[in-house]
């Protein structure tokens, strides 16, 4: 990254910080958990917007989705959210060369972290849930195309996301990406912990 640009990310990622609450790493965390998510395990995979599974997959990976959303009732793959802060490419582990479709930067996992860092650490400050609208404002400071941040749900709560993703849908009308993110704590109060949904 130029020295120039470098300066503008720092700039924008400060201005950032300053605009969202000072626990909003935890509020990351807790967010991902709904979907399963366990810092020393889940991979978060990231990809360039705009580029996502543009590629074709291969006849035999066509095939094993299908066996697998068969199987569990539902796929295990989901967009979580969003960043458009660049700085996320320095922190990626690169995938493997025959692992890489069109738009796949890398991804997050504590295992192959430098610092040992959990991958909600590492996440941008300006990382935004899927169903909340990303401000204009960081959009215009960042000046990328964006960056989707997906993840694998447990097998178990394949057939379950569909519903959670529609509930997060629906509050997200109303959640500020600036400020607290009650939708969570409205979730769990329906029933929603870690990955589980149960019936209310």
């Amino acid at each position: 990254m130029e020295p120039s640009l470098r300066a503008n990310v720092a700039s924008a990622d400060y201005a950032v910080h300053r605009e969202v609450p000072t626990d909003r790493r935890q509020e990351i965390l807790e967010y991902l958990k709904l979907f399963g998510y366990k810092p020393e395990r889940t991979v978060l995979q990231v990809h360039i917007a705009g580029f996502f599974r543009k590629k074709s997959p291969a006849s035999r990976e066509a095939t094993t989705r299908q066996a697998a959303a068969k199987r569990y009732g539902g796929t295990t793959f989901v967009i979580v959210g969003r960043t458009h802060d660049p700085s996320i490419m320095a922190q990626v582990s690169k995938p493997k060369k025959g692992d890489v479709s069109l738009g796949y930067v890398g991804y997050l996992w504590q295992g192959r972290d430098p610092q040992g860092r959990a991958p909600h650490e590492a996440l941008p400050l300006d990382f935004v849930p899927t169903h909340v609208q990303y401000p204009d404002d960081w959009k215009n400071m960042f000046a990328t195309k964006g960056f989707l941040i997906a993840m694998h749900v447990p097998s178990s709560f394949a057939k379950d996301k569909g519903a959670l993703t529609r509930k997060l849908y629906r509050l997200g009308k109303l959640t500020d990406a600036k400020g607290r993110w009650e939708f969570v704590s409205e979730l769990r109060d329906l029933g929603y912990r870690q990955g589980t949904q149960y019936s209310n």
